[in-house]
């Protein structure tokens, strides 16, 4: 299998610090999610993606070239079965985390074919899912040179795939086990990152990702969207983006009227009109979500989404507020770091009563019930009392320098400000947002430049860790007016800085 070691380098660091540590933790008390670890090597490992087509047959796919399946998916870890497809599993010493040779995302349109993409541009195809490694047929699609680092994959029918890639690169079939002769990969105009992809039919696609250039995303990066009413003959139309920050992930999309994805700031996105002007996708808090890695409707009016913290969302109406869709922990683990978080990457409903899950060290939950809301979990304590678990520790920032109270500008001018921040000691952020009054949220690094006019204004700061992890802002207030040669322009202003 070919490597590109830029590439290779840069996923493993992006990837390795959302790995659990210490044992596996048991699903929350209460919860309807059950879990199990799936066995040997592949319980050291991430499953990037998973794919169920009926509720009695599911296909999950992660590191270490790792495609676990299994006919009776909410059973015991004894009825999932891993094979190693394309070179074979890597024997990682030690118990050690290992996350080389990665399948990024699967697609089964029926338990007789399942197409699964690789980040080292490869493609597997199975018309027996749950047969051995050599089952899985191997396409290099993309040639010599750069590999084509794809993330996800859609097939909505078992005559019709579409994959998207890092680069901006999009890769259709009609025949998707016809080998590489049968793929047509797009180049679309860059920068532009796409992380995943969701087909309704061959006449419908919905791609997101973001604007970076570089494999691990960062808050600087605006969420894009794309989308195609002829995704074999057609050119994809960038759809303009209203207020999303942030990388989106995983998109689902069951019906042409219908799409919900979810950010690295932790926030749904959802549409009603995905191929619709600015404005047609809206932004919806995750409630204490951090990064949103993927999303699942089997129904318009059913809808799933999951983080790398081991939080569920489901919504019986997704396209309403923040109070349609509840949050529950499913894993409780008690973090003292951010880098400690159970991950969780793939979730496939094929029902309204059945959803599957797949996420770090092997994880595998099903629910069979994943629409009935269950409160946080909590833990008993030695005295008896109930203790929430604890969460991870927030990302800070300390705003160093900002504007002094009572700047003076000439009539018609506006004042140029800077303002200096820091991520505290020990504590490891991807980077921060800003917000100066009512403009939009942007990502941003210190110093932070404005231009601004005369009254009062406050700039607010927030750091985001490695998983997306919102911090707390930070604030700073000051004053614009015109010169006069009374102090009334500094006089009752509040604290320059606060929370």
């Amino acid at each position: 299998m070919r490597r590109n070691s830029r590439y290779w380098r840069l996923i493993l660091a992006a990837t390795a610090v959302l790995a659990i540590g210490g044992a596996t933790a048991a699903p929350a008390p209460g919860s309807t999610w059950t879990g199990r670890q799936l066995a040997g090597e592949a319980a050291k490992v991430m499953m990037f993606g998973i794919s169920c087509p009926t509720t009695s047959f599911c296909v999950a796919v992660g590191g270490n070239n790792s495609i676990a399946s299994s006919t009776n998916p909410g059973g015991g870890a004894e009825s999932w079965s891993t094979v190693y497809a394309g070179s074979g599993a890597v024997v990682i010493e030690g118990g050690g985390f290992y996350n080389g040779g990665q399948v990024r995302g699967v697609s089964c349109p029926s338990p007789q074919l399942c197409v699964a993409v690789t980040f080292d541009g490869l493609i597997y195809t199975s018309t027996t899912p749950t047969g051995s490694a050599s089952a899985w047929a191997v396409t290099d699609v993309d040639g010599p040179g750069p590999n084509t680092h794809f993330y996800g994959i859609s097939c909505p029918t078992t005559t019709f795939c579409a994959a998207a890639a890092g680069g901006g690169r999009i890769a259709t079939t009609t025949n998707p086990a016809g080998g590489a002769a049968a793929w047509t990969i797009t180049q679309l105009e860059g920068p532009l990152e796409l992380r995943g992809i969701s087909c309704t039919s061959p006449a419908f696609c919905v791609a997101v990702g973001d604007n970076g250039e570089g494999i691990a995303p960062q808050p600087t990066d605006n969420g894009q969207v794309l989308s195609l009413t002829n995704p074999l003959g057609g050119v994809w139309q960038r759809v303009p983006m209203a207020g999303a920050q942030g990388s989106l992930y995983g998109v689902s999309c069951p019906s042409t009227a219908l799409c919900v994805s979810g950010n690295l700031l932790g926030n749904l996105v959802v549409s009603t009109n995905p191929t619709g002007p600015t404005g047609a996708w809206s932004t919806i808090d995750g409630g204490g979500a951090v990064q949103i890695t993927d999303t699942d409707c089997p129904s318009t009016t059913r809808c799933v989404a999951v983080d790398n913290n081991a939080d569920v969302l489901t919504s019986t109406n997704p396209t309403g507020g923040p109070g349609d869709w509840s949050f529950t922990n499913v894993l409780p683990y008690p973090q003292v770091d951010e880098t400690k978080a159970n991950g969780m990457f793939g979730v496939s409903c094929p029902s309204t009563t059945f959803c599957a899950i797949a996420g770090a060290k092997g994880q595998i939950l099903t629910s069979n019930d994943p629409f009935v809301v269950t409160p946080t979990p909590v833990k008993a304590t030695g005295k008896g009392k109930a203790k929430q678990r604890k969460r991870p520790k927030r990302p800070r920032v300390t705003i160093a320098r900002a504007p002094y109270s009572g700047i003076e500008v000439d009539p018609g001018a506006k004042a140029p400000v800077r303002i200096f921040f820091y991520a505290r000691k020990h504590v490891q952020v991807r980077g921060f947002v800003c917000k100066l009054d009512g403009r939009p949220v942007k990502g941003c690094v210190s110093p932070k430049r404005y231009r601004v006019g005369t009254g009062h204004h406050v700039f607010r700061v927030r750091a985001i860790g490695w998983t997306g992890l919102k911090g707390p802002p930070e604030v700073a207030r000051f004053r614009v007016c015109h010169p006069t040669p009374y102090p009334n322009c500094i006089r009752h202003l509040p604290p320059p800085h606060g929370r």
